[in-house]
């Protein structure tokens, strides 16, 4: 039996773990739950720099929103912003990997806006801010609520691939109406 792929390896660490749906609160402030990461302090092969770690309890200020990841992909520019090869790269140590996917509010700030509640599902937006932990503690203004009747996978994938492959048809090619066209990406999301 082949050894599971480093994908599946590292969804099952962070899986391993599923947070309460509690709020912890305090007389002053409210709280996330305590969460898990996957974390990098250095830029690497994955399967040497990633590592699951505990985080504290993070406080939800006025304005924040919590949200409980419910899913989060693992696509080759995560897998690139790990290695150092992206062009763009978090700021290190202790940098959350993950730049989609798809969660449930969990609680609101008190002074919160948008048109949020609790159990609505939210996509990050714009994404790359570290998907990979169970919960994600935010301004209201990082998230964008999405359909709950979409199916996860697609919506825990909406803004990398199928934003790629709109790019290419708008920017480099002029397609009319009607007209054929060849789409090789075969192993994408936008492909199936």
């Amino acid at each position: 039996m082949a050894p599971p792929s480093l994908q599946l390896q590292i969804l099952r660490r962070c899986c391993a773990s599923r947070g309460s749906f509690r709020l912890y609160t305090t007389a002053a402030a409210a709280f996330s739950p305590p969460s898990k990461a996957v974390i990098y302090d250095e830029q690497g092969p994955p399967e040497q720099v990633l590592r699951v770690t505990d985080v504290p309890p993070v406080k939800v200020g006025e304005r924040d929103v919590c949200v409980r990841m419910l899913a989060a992909p693992i696509n080759p520019s995560d897998i690139n912003r790990v290695e150092g090869v992206y062009p763009v790269r978090p700021p290190l140590p202790a940098a959350v990997g993950g730049y989609e996917g798809v969660g449930q509010v969990h609680a609101l700030g008190s002074a919160v806006t948008a048109p949020l509640a609790p159990g609505d599902w939210v996509i990050p937006s714009p994404p790359s801010f570290g998907t990979w932990q169970t919960y994600i503690v935010k301004h209201e203004s990082a998230w964008h609520k999405v359909r709950s009747d979409v199916p996860m996978e697609y919506a825990a994938t909406i803004t990398v691939n199928p934003l790629t492959a709109l790019r290419m048809l708008q920017d480099f090619v002029q397609l009319k109406p009607g007209a054929p066209f060849f789409f090789s990406f075969t192993h994408t999301t936008p492909a199936t």
